[in-house]
C-alpha cells in the first residue's frame, strides 16, 4: 500500500524546467501536487486531489499561511512525487494523475473511458522513469508533462 495521508518531503528535482510563483489558497506542504481548483482565483494554488482542477506541478516549498507564495515545479521538471494507497505500485514509464489523496499521485488507468468519466480529475500530470515500489511513503520520480486525458467518443 501507499500513503492514507500526504507529508512533507524533499522533492528533490533532478530538473527544474518550468518554475513559477503561486499564491497559497490554503495550507501546501513542501513535494506536494499542485493544482488551480475549478472556482479559483486567478494564480491561487490548493493541493490536488481527483476532483480538483488539473494538476500543474509540485511545490518546492511548504506555505502554511494562506495567501503566502508557494513555489511551484511545473512543465518539463523531473522531480519526486508520493503514490497514494489507490495504487499498488508504478511501472516506469507509466502515466500518473492526482489522487484521491491529496498532494499524492496514483497511476492513470489505462483503460479507454468516455468523456464524461473522464473529466474530472483525470488530466495526466506525467509519467515515471522508475519503478516506484508500493510501501509506506512510497515516492519515485516522474518528468511533468500536463496534458488532457484522451478518451473515446460517449
Amino acid at each position: 500500500m501507499g500513503n492514507n495521508t500526504f507529508v512533507a518531503i524533499d522533492p528533490d528535482p533532478i530538473h527544474l524546467g518550468l518554475v513559477k510563483t503561486f499564491i497559497a489558497k490554503t495550507a501546501i506542504l513542501r513535494g506536494a501536487v499542485v493544482s488551480f481548483h475549478d472556482t479559483g482565483i486567478s494564480r491561487e494554488v490548493i493541493p490536488a486531489t481527483s476532483s480538483t482542477g488539473t494538476a500543474i506541478g509540485v511545490a518546492l516549498n511548504s506555505q502554511a499561511t494562506v495567501g503566502g507564495e508557494v513555489t511551484v515545479a511545473m512543465q518539463g521538471s523531473v522531480i519526486k512525487v508520493m503514490v497514494s494507497t489507490d495504487n499498488v505500485g508504478i511501472d516506469a514509464g507509466h502515466w500518473v494523475t492526482s489522487s484521491a489523496i491529496a498532494s499524492c499521485v496514483v497511476e492513470l488507468d489505462p483503460v479507454v473511458s468516455t468523456h464524461v468519466a473522464g473529466e474530472a480529475g483525470f488530466r495526466i500530470l506525467g509519467y515515471t522513469i522508475d519503478d516506484i515500489t508500493a510501501g509506506a511513503l512510497a515516492t519515485g520520480y516522474i518528468v511533468i508533462n500536463v496534458m488532457p486525458r484522451w478518451s473515446l467518443s460517449a
